[in-house]
């Protein structure tokens, strides 16, 4: 099958037409966020590729030895404008991971 334009949730280079993330955020400097233990928000529209970029340089960081990352969607607490009832729903996302 060949590459095509993803449209619909994470891209990955072998599968579709893409440029790669990290190229996009050539002067970011991402590691400074790990090394000086900053919180940070990405913050762009839809479609821009967040999701993707998200995966990549969680691969990234696990391939290092300094930090380990994992990715938790909390979509689902959308249904949920109570923080009340959203926190636990994350808390579950995240043990779930383990």
């Amino acid at each position: 099958m060949s590459s095509f334009f993803n449209t619909t949730g994470p891209c990955n280079l072998v599968d579709h037409y893409m440029l790669p993330p990290a190229k996009r955020l050539v002067f970011a400097q991402l590691s400074r966020y790990i090394d000086s233990k900053l919180y940070w928000v990405l913050h762009a529209p839809r479609q821009t590729g967040k999701t993707t970029f998200l995966h990549s340089w969680m691969g990234e960081i696990n391939a290092g030895s300094r930090a380990v990352a994992c990715y938790v969607s909390v979509e689902r607490c959308q249904q949920s404008p109570d923080a009340a009832e959203a926190l636990p729903m994350i808390c579950e996302a995240i043990i779930s991971l383990c």
